[in-house]
């Protein structure tokens, strides 16, 4: 799926694939167990329960951490899953391209374009708005762990980098290592 949004986007890209992971069956899982550990809060995939203590900015770099994640590895991840339309629930929050499913560098581009201008909604107090500055016409919506990256001026230099002109493919590159470093997290047995 990965190689096609990247191609859609005029990407040639591989994604490493190692297949295993047989060590469970359904038969051998008792799935209404697993209840407890349902997430209230994934950043990477914008998606954030009510009643967390946190914020949800804070929700993802923890996540981030526990994925042991570096700043850039963290921030090509977000980027590639809000271009590819990844969210929790299919919330458009964060999603800021007119090609989702595409592997590009839209959601930095669109991140830092200064002709949008953003505020907290009125309706929904955990999601903002980004208006044209000219027509006040909606263009996107986004949580926090969407405008952190335009806010906090370690992710804001990163996300300047890969919005540039010449770094989308530096950045569909970084975007499939992290995934795939985050893949093969729990595969001890490719080390």
């Amino acid at each position: 799926a990965i190689e096609s949004a990247a191609q859609q986007g005029g990407h040639d890209i591989d994604v490493a694939f190692v297949p295993g992971r047989a060590d469970a069956t359904q038969d051998h899982t008792d799935a209404a167990s697993f209840a407890a550990l349902e997430p209230t809060a994934d950043g990477f995939r914008n998606y954030f329960a009510m009643g967390n203590s946190r914020s949800p900015a804070e929700m993802l770099i923890e996540k981030a951490v526990l994925l042991n994640l570096t700043v850039p590895e963290m921030t090509a991840l977000v980027g590639g899953m809000r271009a590819l339309d990844a969210n929790a629930g299919q919330s458009k929050h964060g999603v800021f391209t007119d090609q989702p499913g595409t592997l590009s560098n839209d959601f930095f581009v669109n991140l830092i374009d200064l002709s949008v201008v953003w505020n907290r909604s009125t309706s929904d107090e955990a999601v903002y708005e980004g208006r044209d500055r000219a027509t006040n016409m909606l263009k996107w919506t986004a949580t926090p762990a969407d405008l952190i990256f335009g806010s906090n001026s370690e992710l804001r230099a990163i996300a300047e980098f890969y919005a540039a002109d010449d770094a989308e493919g530096q950045f569909v590159q970084d975007f499939v290592s992290a995934w795939t470093k985050v893949m093969t997290l729990d595969r001890f047995d490719l080390m």
